[in-house]
């Protein structure tokens, strides 16, 4: 076996290491209670990373979420248990290998309603967090996260007509589920063990008063739309002011 080949091995070994894959997509592994709709960064080391929240936009407006049940592997159930171990909640889950059980499955909650994100960002109570990732390209969204709750909360969640994303005090979401309109559960992060989660990054572009504007967010692997970048710096710089 060549150098190459080796090098190339090992970075393969280093990344799949940080991720798992939940419903056929690629999530960072953690050990920390991420919340959805927060803004954060993350700092990578070889075998093993530290997250960090940064910023938590207001929003005024409840943001739909779609929750997802998803059965539990062997990857996926050890990573729980690593994280559960950190976070110190007593979530039990029954889970062998070969046999699945009603218990041995976990939620995967993702942003639905990523229109209602970027018009929040771009509200005047946002302002300061607007700025910041503006001049902070390494941010991101939290839109995506895997989450193993009680029994009780997640059939609320499965069996709920809508679940939204909703500010809570100060600096802090929670999720709020309802039936016919009306509201069931409130439901905080800290409730349940985060063990995954799958951020996106802004799509910047200028408009015709030259001001930049997050018209998009995509995932870190994805490319922005045509003439919008995740660089806020270049996108001011592509610019052509003489087209106007």
């Amino acid at each position: 076996m060549n150098k190459y080949v080796q090098i190339v091995l090992i970075i393969i070994c280093i990344t799949s290491c940080k991720t798992i894959s939940v419903n056929q997509e690629r999530q960072q592994i953690t050990t920390q209670n991420i919340m959805l709709g927060a803004v954060g960064n993350q700092k990578k080391f070889m075998l093993e990373q530290d997250y960090n929240h940064v910023a938590f936009p207001v929003y005024s407006l409840p943001i739909k979420i779609q929750p997802n049940l998803i059965t539990f592997n062997k990857q996926s159930f050890n990573t729980f248990k690593k994280a559960q171990l950190v976070q110190n909640k007593t979530i039990f889950i029954k889970y062998v290998d070969s046999i699945k059980t009603k218990q041995s499955t976990f939620l995967k909650l993702e942003i639905a309603d990523r229109v209602g994100i970027l018009k929040a960002l771009h509200n005047k109570d946002n302002s300061e967090v607007f700025q910041f990732i503006k001049n902070n390209n390494q941010t991101h969204i939290t839109t995506s996260i895997s989450i193993a709750l009680n029994q009780d909360h997640q059939t609320a969640i499965i069996q709920a007509d809508e679940v939204f994303l909703e500010s809570s005090g100060v600096k802090n979401f929670v999720l709020k589920t309802y039936i016919n309109t009306q509201l069931q559960e409130i439901i905080k992060f800290t409730d349940g063990v985060v063990f995954a989660y799958q951020t996106s990054n802004a799509c910047w572009k200028e408009d015709r008063k030259y001001q930049l504007q997050i018209i998009d967010l995509v995932e870190s692997n994805d490319k922005c739309p045509s003439k919008s970048y995740q660089s806020s710096k270049r996108a001011k710089k592509k610019i052509n002011y003489y087209n106007f």
